[in-house]
């Protein structure tokens, strides 16, 4: 907690206008304007007109605490010839509220007339203070009328629409060392257009702590950052390093967004690279040739870090066939030759990117190659929230954000970006600060299930529940939690009940047909509970009639569980539905196995009727359940219950 007198008495009004003569600091009028527009905003004008108050301003981290302290003392004591005082309250100070500093706050509050109180959060505030104020308000937004206002002052003119909208995302500090008194638009416009290429060209500059949603990419990211440093030191060997990774995920999960950020983490070059990028050069040799050159480049750069995206392109030998074979088996070849070897690459570190990881060549994923494989998955609640946050760069500080979060289950780091995006034009367009009904207009379109559609899917969801548990100890797999969502995104089902299998488990054919079985329980409790099945277990490569053919086919034709002992098939499911399509003998194999399981299912749910149907009325009351309340489900269902056997699932819609 910091108590700052302002050294400049230069500024004394409120107005630009009312001004002694033009101010050279655009920062410091940025911060004046802002802190009296948010207390007219909040009701509290009366701040102005000399009357007591104790205020806290929440101000986002974009906005530098030294221009809102000295710009509060200059047009406090512009308002006031009573004491007054502006108060920095940073991170950590609300823990320490107890101690004797509480004594010393109390005291200045008592002594000064005005108190404005500054902080990046509500709980920084200490107690005492959050006690005694009339109001903690949030500062606003730099918008086009602030800037407005600045180049007025600071410039005397208003700026024109390309430089407005050249200058209305920079930083507010940039801005301020751009804004000079006797400066032009054109050379201010000039300025701020070499800045925008600047940062095109070096999109991140933020290191890997500011960013969520990376999980275990983000440790191992620090890690190397730390061992980096130590190599370029001299205190390691490269050979200690980690030289190679490979992040998949699905497609707007941040992979090239963590690569930048790693680079900027690891305060080393990036070098980014594709094979459409090398195909562009020409021929087989062209193409190679670029390659080569390509590491040689992150050679001589070294230490940094070399980016291969889209790296499914390239393929695997495995799977390559037809016409084109040797030359894609080339290509594979010298990317191998490329990463190849500690000493041929000192200092590079390789990573490369997919949405595919099945189609990488698995010699390119070998321990000295690209030997670590990080996955990026959809980002749950908490990372939800943390790039939500991350996007509104300390706009919207202190407003609840979990409808918006529990919207955007399903979403990407890049939709939740789009979603601030939008967010941002719509309150750019009518010229007013953004508020939380701007984010809940840019939230991607949802479909909302009818009451009939949404008890299937809680009986769906709590017959693979119920069918998992009971065959845990065969088939190997752990419950780990069920959900289900009466809303979600378009092209995002939020249904789903999750299991782990426990590692080295004996996978013997009876544990294959325990997994079927737990696979086709969903379908199974629809039956037994309405009668029938809908069409919520097929359709897609991800689906339960899906998986659970791929794994009916496997055991025949790749595992030899079944009639024969020959392995005919890999194990790969676009060559194992090619074969179903054109074997009659294995479709009729595969579809008996699915037939008995599904039929296993069904007996095991009506001698569990009475615990299916409690899990299905507690999914729908919580839209989902972790193990430990589903195992207290399964206990009580096994008592008499009656009651709650004769009740319908889910009350009819009022």
């Amino acid at each position: 907690m910091r108590n700052i007198k302002a050294k400049d008495s230069r500024y004394n009004a409120i107005s630009p206008r009312m001004w002694k003569k033009r101010p050279r600091n655009a920062g410091l009028l940025i911060a004046r304007n802002l802190t009296v527009r948010a207390l007219r905003k909040a009701g509290l004008s009366h701040v102005l007109r000399d009357q007591m108050a104790i205020v806290g301003i929440l101000y986002p981290p974009s906005i530098p605490v030294q221009w809102l302290i000295q710009a509060g003392n200059a047009l406090l004591r512009q308002v006031t010839s009573k004491p007054h005082a502006c108060i920095e309250f940073p991170a950590g100070t609300g823990r320490r509220s107890k101690d004797s500093r509480s004594a010393d706050l109390a005291d200045t509050l008592i002594e000064n007339n005005i108190v404005l109180g500054f902080a990046k959060d509500t709980t920084h505030f200490p107690d005492v203070f959050r006690f005694t104020a009339d109001r903690i308000i949030p500062l606003g937004l730099l918008d086009r009328r602030t800037i407005d206002v600045t180049f007025q002052a600071v410039v005397g003119t208003l700026p024109s629409t390309d430089v407005l909208e050249a200058v209305e995302h920079l930083p507010p500090e940039l801005l301020a060392a751009a804004v000079l008194p006797g400066r032009s638009l054109k050379t201010i416009f000039e300025i701020v257009q070499r800045h925008s290429s600047s940062s095109r060209q070096n999109p991140s500059t933020t290191r890997i702590d500011a960013y969520y949603g990376f999980g275990e990419a983000a440790d191992w990211g620090k890690a190397l950052a730390a061992d980096l440093a130590d190599y370029a030191a001299g205190r390691i060997a490269w050979a200690k390093v980690d030289r190679g990774a490979l992040i998949s995920g699905p497609s707007g999960t941040g992979k090239t967004m963590l690569v930048q950020v790693l680079a900027a983490t690891c305060e080393v070059p990036l070098f980014a690279h594709s094979l459409a990028r090398w195909q562009a050069q020409g021929h087989l040799g062209d193409l190679l040739a670029a390659m080569n050159a390509a590491f040689d480049e992150a050679t001589n750069n070294a230490p940094c870090i070399l980016f291969i995206d889209e790296l499914d392109s390239i393929g695997s030998r495995d799977q390559f066939s037809g016409e084109h074979e040797k030359y894609s088996r080339e290509v594979v070849n010298g990317l191998l030759e490329c990463v190849d070897g500690v000493g041929k690459r000192e200092g590079v570190v390789v990573i490369g990117a997919t949405n595919m990881a099945a189609k990488i060549d698995p010699a390119l994923l070998r321990p000295g190659r690209l030997g670590r494989h990080l996955q990026i998955m959809l980002p749950d609640a908490e990372a939800r929230s943390g790039i939500l946050r991350h996007h509104l760069s300390g706009d919207l500080t202190g407003e609840d954000l979990s409808y918006a979060v529990s919207c955007l289950d399903g979403a990407t780091g890049a939709v939740i970006e789009q979603v601030v995006r939008d967010a941002r034009r719509f309150a750019r367009t009518e010229r007013r600060e953004m508020t939380t009904t701007d984010i809940a207009t840019a939230l991607p379109a949802r479909i909302r299930l009818s009451d009939a559609a949404f008890v299937r899917v809680c009986i769906h969801e709590a017959g693979h529940a119920v069918v998992g548990h009971l065959l845990s100890e065969v088939s190997g797999n752990i419950l780990v939690e069920t959900k289900v969502s009466r809303e979600f995104m378009v092209g995002h089902v939020g249904n789903q009940t999750s299991f782990h299998r426990i590692p080295g488990f004996d996978r013997t054919r009876a544990a294959y047909i325990a997994e079927i079985t737990t696979l086709l329980a969903g379908l199974a409790a629809e039956t037994v509970i309405l009668g029938e099945h809908a069409d919520g277990g097929g359709g897609s490569k991800d689906s339960d009639l899906y998986l659970a053919t791929i794994l009916a086919a496997e055991m025949e034709v790749s595992f030899g569980l079944g009639a024969a002992l020959a392995c005919t098939t890999a194990s790969d499911s676009e060559q194992l539905v090619a074969r179903l399509d054109s074997d009659p003998a294995l479709r009729r194999v595969t579809e008996v196995i699915l037939a008995e399981c599904m039929t296993g299912a069904q007996g095991l749910l009506r001698e569990h009727r009475r615990a299916l149907e409690r899990i299905a009325r507690e999914m729908a009351a919580a839209t989902g359940l972790d193990d430990n309340h589903f195992f207290d489900i399964i206990e009580l269902a096994s008592t008499d219950l009656d009651e709650d056997t004769i009740r319908p699932i889910i009350a009819p819609a009022q």
